[in-house]
């Protein structure tokens, strides 16, 4: 009996792990990169602690309505998604608004700081991924890992003392 039950919690914390990960880490294979949404700017549409899949696109490829993710200055990789409300193809700018806010952003979006086009969400992944994304946050999964194999090898050693008897 004991054997059975480390066994499934062996399973299962596995399971919950795997299950947790595929969405942050299978759309990478397919070309997509992944952000947490971090501010209300585009609620209700995309909550705060939601996780938005990113596909690259060129400039002459978004419309306005598009949401889109880009840099928020050519020397950094932060970020902001916002949805564009105009383009100026001659000054080769984005005019962006959050769906939550009044009124445009102050500052046009240069093409060039286009990350890409927002195609997809996750709500309420985002604490998970900015958790997982940190030093402690790995050393957890892999404690979760080691705790779910040496269950399992318990599990192995309680059946086949029980076999002996």
């Amino acid at each position: 009996m004991l054997s059975k039950l480390l066994n499934l919690t062996g399973i299962l914390l596995m399971a919950a792990v795997i299950l947790l990960a595929l969405p942050l880490t299978i759309p990478k294979l397919f070309g997509f990169q992944i952000y947490g949404i971090l501010t209300d700017s585009m609620e209700p549409e995309f909550p705060r602690g939601c996780v938005v899949y990113v596909k690259t696109a060129a400039p002459e490829e978004i419309q306005p309505g598009d949401v889109i993710t880009f840099r928020l200055g050519s020397g950094t990789d932060v970020t902001k998604t916002h949805r564009v409300t105009e383009i100026n193809t001659e000054k080769q700018q984005f005019i962006t608004k959050g769906d939550a806010n009044a009124s445009s952003d102050v500052d046009p979006v240069p093409f060039s700081q286009l990350e890409g086009k927002v195609t997809g969400k996750l709500p309420w992944f985002g604490g998970f991924s900015r958790i997982l994304h940190t030093g402690t946050g790995t050393a957890a999964c892999i404690a979760v890992f080691i705790l779910a194999l040496g269950m399992w090898r318990a599990a192995e050693k309680i059946k086949l003392k029980e076999s002996r008897k």
